[in-house]
């Protein structure tokens, strides 16, 4: 299968871009990862706006990032001549940097729009480019063009080249109280460039094993969905890209799920990196409350609040007429019980790397809140990791990970803080919970588990009952479980997170559940079949390296929002487990 072509992704940790395949930026968020879309072009090719660079003549693309590295390069072949584009977002502030060396005239579109394509940009030409205003406010965009050759041709259109030019788009929330964000120079752009560069080669971590290139680009991506102040790890970078194309999953994931985050820094954590994983949980332990249910909602934006409900943008078309575009997630209401014991054992984690009591003992009062809430509230129904919308039940998924949040508990009350008494009471709930789910198990028609109390079918996420140690990956229950996802979710070592629900059939493959199931195999030992998923899970990225939430395995075409937290961080646990196999380490476990 050949690796489809889709966007490049851009990140300052701040906020991120999406390239096309063509050098057209599509995306982009300012000032942050959930701020407003100034382009946003892939939800509407007309109100979107983009920044568009392109010869007179008929040209072909090629895309590559440059090693290492979130400088991402596109040289553009015409028969006149060629044009390579360095693109990166500037690290520290709100700045897009698009470097250009070009041999030929070049046609250059800055079109910004304000609140996703609502407002059309007021403008006025400078002498270096242009600035654009919100109609109805100060929020601005600077464009500066600095090189040979550049004409106005009409508002929003100049020629640039032939030579080296750089165009740099600045934001503002205010330009009224900014005046040095229209005045002030640009930095030297080979500076720039370089140090940005290096910036990003700084953050990766030795590995040696198998696919070490697609590790270092996950583990580049990973890093560059997570907010820089606050180690704040987004599910995703955009919002309502569909699950199905013409259909209506289309969500908003540019929030802080506790689970997305969770899976992330667990894999930072294993991948040698308890900085970004105390980070992380630092952040999480910051948003629990003490009042309710610890983690009010199920995700928070990237500076710790709480977003409520969601809205449809009408005026958007939506990627390839997928409607509605939505900003904000329903799922906030939603009781989701799998959060705290993702949250714990990511803490766990951190303790068996780090042995940091000082760390347990001065958020104990936050794990306390988490395991007590859990103790009393596991046995009801929820909307599973899935967030089904309507259609609770006592889901196996969500209700083994109570029994991981209480089994953390008692191990951390016990091992880092020594409170024997407090770890006993915990550990009661952790038998209780996982007895109820075993005899649910034994009472099957068939003795396996099933996705819920009521949904009797498959389900991907029983795929990681044994990457906790809820049961040992060759316990007879778990081995029927096993053998029947096989034959009704993985297809050519592809794996669909189940076959329908209460919104349709589920089209794709979903791309983290292919490294579950992955690592399910390292547990029974069996490397070589490990090794074949992995590498069928390699065939489903982008050209780039990337991942989207889900793919079609015959085309390599993405689906769902881009790119997607949940399989770069699942590729780098994965061959960190099979690296730890190799060399004869023990795989974490309860």
């Amino acid at each position: 299968m050949v690796q489809t072509r889709f966007y490049g992704f851009l990140s300052n940790r701040y906020t991120s871009a999406l390239i096309s395949p063509d050098g057209v930026v599509e995306w982009l968020a300012f000032p942050r990862f959930d701020g407003d879309a100034v382009f946003c072009r892939l939800l509407d090719p007309i109100h979107g706006g983009f920044i568009g660079l392109r010869p007179t003549s008929q040209f072909t693309a090629a895309q590559r990032y440059r090693t290492d590295s979130l400088i991402l390069e596109t040289i553009l072949d015409s028969d006149q001549g060629r044009a390579t584009i360095h693109d990166f977002l500037a690290i520290g502030r709100s700045e897009f940097w698009r470097r250009v060396t070009t041999e030929v005239p070049l046609m250059l579109t800055c079109r910004p729009t304000f609140g996703f394509g609502y407002a059309s940009a007021a403008y006025q030409i400078t002498e270096t480019g242009a600035i654009f205003t919100h109609p109805q406010g100060a929020e601005g965009i600077v464009l500066i063009i600095q090189g040979p050759a550049k004409k106005l041709v009409q508002r929003d259109q100049w020629q640039i080249g032939p030579g080296m030019v750089d165009v740099v788009v600045r934001h503002s929330p205010n330009l009224t109280q900014e005046e040095e964000i229209v005045t002030e120079p640009c930095e030297d752009g080979d500076y720039v460039e370089r140090v940005t560069d290096q910036y990003w080669k700084h953050g990766l971590i030795p590995y040696h094993g198998p696919w070490a290139d697609m590790f270092r680009r996950s583990l580049l991506t990973v890093r560059g969905l997570t907010y820089r102040t606050n180690g704040a790890l987004l599910a995703a970078a955009t919002t309502s890209l569909p699950e199905a194309v013409g259909e209506s999953r289309q969500w908003d994931y540019r929030y802080v799920w506790v689970r997305d985050g969770a899976y992330a820094a667990e894999s930072l954590l294993l991948a040698g990196d308890p900085v970004a994983g105390r980070q992380f949980l630092e952040f999480m332990f910051n948003t629990v409350s003490l009042v309710g249910k610890p983690f009010e909602s199920p995700f928070y934006r990237v500076d710790g609040t709480m977003t409520r409900g969601e809205s449809e943008l009408l005026w958007l078309s939506g990627f390839k007429n997928s409607r509605p575009v939505r900003v904000g997630n329903a799922a906030s209401g939603q009781l989701q019980l799998d959060i705290e014991g993702d949250l714990l054992w990511t803490l766990y984690i951190y303790w068996k790397v780090t042995h940091d009591r000082t760390f347990i003992r001065d958020y104990w009062w936050a794990i306390e809140a988490l395991v007590d809430w859990v103790a009393r509230n596991w046995d009801q129904p929820d909307a599973s990791l899935w967030e089904f919308r309507g259609d609770d039940d006592r889901y196996v998924h969500s209700q083994a990970m109570c029994w991981v949040a209480m089994a953390v508990g008692a191990a951390l009350a016990r091992d880092a803080l020594g409170r024997d008494g407090v770890a006993e009471r915990w550990t009661r709930t952790a038998d209780s919970i996982r007895h109820a789910v075993l005899d649910q198990a034994q009472s099957s028609a068939r003795a396996m588990f099933t996705q819920g109390e009521f949904h009797r079918g498959m389900d991907a996420a029983l795929l990681t009952l044994p990457l906790y140690g809820f049961v040992a990956a060759d316990h007879p229950l778990f081995q029927a479980t096993l053998e029947q996802i096989e034959r009704d979710l993985v297809h050519d070592d592809v794996v669909l997170r189940y076959t329908f629900d209460n919104m349709g059939t589920a089209h794709w493959p979903f791309t983290l559940a292919g490294f579950w199931l992955a690592r399910v195999y390292l547990r029974m030992g069996d490397v070589g079949r490990a090794d074949r998923i992995i590498a069928r899970q390699m065939q489903l990225t982008t050209d780039l390296g990337l991942f989207a939430e889900h793919v079609d395995p015959d085309t390599g075409e993405q689906h769902g929002n881009f790119p997607q937290l949940f399989p770069h961080a699942a590729l780098i646990a994965t061959l960190v487990e099979r690296q730890w196999l190799v060399d004869g380490r023990p795989l974490p476990a309860l």
